[in-house]
């Protein structure tokens, strides 16, 4: 539920921090007021459409905060799919500045205004005057019975969705294939000519890198045979070469090799001595095989321009290229098959589909079974509600199978006793939208995953026994769970659980809208007797009387 809200530069509030209770909390004031500019603001902070007009006038950036508690098991799971931390208190953030670009935050980790709408589609529930247009389009009929069905019909839906996604694959498979006999053809003559082109290269792992490594060895043979040249005659050609002059050094310490000390020296001249012999020796090797070939070069030349081109094709390495080959074989074994393949793909298919249908049937039995409760508890709700005589109907047409089976699901609706039964949206008038969604809200009000629902006003032009008859259906909702109401009817504000009041001043030539909280009886029955009479006395004692009834 929604335990506070904090609204910075909201239109007509420069700072409010607004409490709220479980139960019933009822929004107070005089029109213009700006109760609905709280109901703005919260409805910004859980992803709605941003819109600078929302800043109040002379500010840049306004801010909105939420805190909401006794989170439900969906929001949680929502959480962890956003792999967003929560123990167990959950602080919503938006910002909008006047340049229009918005901010939002769950728990301070920033997130899309999606993700923000789909978290706050669970958290509040607004029901208002203009919400009823939900119910009169026609794609919102289907998973508002699929909601109401629950549990039951989800667990087939989820056997239809898999199933559709299964015969998908399928006909993405046959499709791969080819279509007609000749495409066919024409791809295993494609595929076949890359196999040969790629197999006659005869590619080995790493030839590349050892070519080029090649191809600069000999490129520079001239250039190293001189410097190894230099190099053994420095260390063994010439008189005075390394490898003769540490021989002669090791004769003459052999002569001396009795003493300690001249013996340790005559053992290290000894060993420079046969690892410089080594070094010449591995250096004339190397020198021995170094010459420069023209016609080695242009071979390797001509290994790497192969190995280039087909690079360009077939993938950016000898590595890409062997693992394109292998898949290509593999694609034209399946095509030569093609028919075998195809054959046992479309008795899959046809498998598959038989399989759909029934599900389809199946969903389509529970979802009608569940209409018919749907209707009845519609009916009852607007009964109760002085709406006598009306029909509500969910009529069923089907169509091809889909993900979410074969049912177009249409709202039928019949105000009066002996009237046609019609489409909703060409029957209803405005108060009869009013009540017809306040009775589904509670025929739903179980199915629904909302902890907190919004009533913006939706009691306006209601009065006597009807507004009565509302009034009591708000108050049952709200002990399922939390109601925010902002209300112009004294018989629905008695049913208050929590009263906030909203006034409005002007200081300095500026206007502002502060929220307070009514805590006294007194002044709470005041408030709403204004409702009825802002100067007869009488209308407190009947505000009083009325109230009592309520909480009895």
């Amino acid at each position: 539920m929604l335990s506070s809200l904090s609204l910075n530069n909201v239109a007509l509030i420069k700072k409010q921090d607004i409490d709220f209770g479980a139960g019933f909390n009822c929004l107070l004031g005089a029109s213009g007021a700006g109760k609905s500019v709280v109901i703005s603001g919260l409805s910004f902070l859980l992803g709605a459409k941003a819109d600078k007009n929302l800043i109040r006038t002379g500010e840049t950036t306004l801010r909105v905060d939420g805190v909401f508690e006794d989170l439900s098991e969906e929001v949680k799971n929502l959480l962890n799919e956003f792999e967003i931390e929560c123990d167990g208190e959950l602080i919503l953030t938006r910002t909008l500045s006047a340049d229009g670009k918005s901010s939002s935050k769950i728990n301070g980790c920033p997130v899309t205004a999606k993700m923000l709408k789909d978290l706050g589609d669970m958290l509040i529930d607004f029901c208002g005057q203009h919400d009823s247009v939900g119910l009169l389009n026609q794609s919102n009929h289907l998973s508002l019975l699929d909601k109401f069905a629950g549990v039951e019909l989800e667990n087939v839906v989820g056997q239809v969705e898999e199933c559709f996604e299964q015969i998908k694959e399928i006909d993405k498979k046959i499709s791969s294939i080819g279509g007609s006999e000749t495409e066919r053809a024409r791809t295993k003559d494609i595929l076949s000519f890359q196999i040969r082109e790629i197999e006659e290269a005869n590619l080995e792992i790493a030839e590349e890198e050892a070519l080029r490594e090649r191809f600069s060895f000999i490129s520079s043979a001239e250039s190293i045979f001189e410097h190894l040249s230099e190099a053994i005659s420095k260390l063994e050609s010439s008189q005075n070469s390394a490898t003769n002059l540490l021989y002669d050094a090791k004769t003459a310490l052999n002569q001396v090799s009795n003493f300690k000390d001249i013996e340790e020296c005559k053992e290290r001249v000894e060993n420079a001595y046969y690892e410089m012999k080594d070094v010449s020796d591995t250096l004339q090797q190397i020198k021995n095989n170094t010459e420069f070939d023209p016609l080695e070069l242009e071979r390797i030349d001509e290994r790497l321009e192969l190995i280039k081109k087909l690079e360009k094709k077939y993938g950016q390495n000898i590595e890409a290229i062997l693992d394109y080959l292998e898949k290509t074989k593999a694609q034209l074994e399946e095509l030569e098959n093609s028919e075998s393949i195809l054959e046992k793909l479309n008795i899959e298919k046809e498998e598959k589909t038989k399989e759909l249908n029934l599900l389809c049937e199946k969903a389509s039995q529970i979802r009608k079974v569940w209409a018919q409760k749907l209707e009845s508890g519609v009916e009852k709700e607007l009964e109760e509600l002085e709406m006598k005589g009306t029909h509500f109907k969910v009529d069923f047409e089907k169509t091809e199978c889909g993900r979410k089976g074969f049912n177009s699901v249409k709202f039928m609706f019949s105000a009066n006793a002996g009237q046609n039964i019609r489409d909703l949206n060409k029957t209803a008038s405005g108060g009869e939208l009013s009540r017809l969604l306040l009775a589904f809200k509670n025929v739903m009000r179980e199915k629904e995953n909302s902890q907190t629902v919004v009533f913006d006003e939706i009691d306006a032009g209601m009065s006597g026994a009807i507004a009565e008859k509302l009034a009591t259906k708000i108050q049952n909702i709200s002990k399922f769970c939390q109601v925010i109401c902002i209300t112009h009817t004294a018989v629905v504000a008695v049913r208050g659980d929590k009263f906030l009041f909203v006034e409005k001043s002007v200081e300095d030539g500026n206007t502002f809208s502060r929220v307070r909280t009514l805590s006294e009886q007194s002044e709470i029955f005041t408030e709403i007797a204004k409702l009825i009479d802002a100067n007869a006395s009488t209308a407190l004692e009947l505000v009083k009387d009325m109230y009592s009834r309520a909480h009895n």
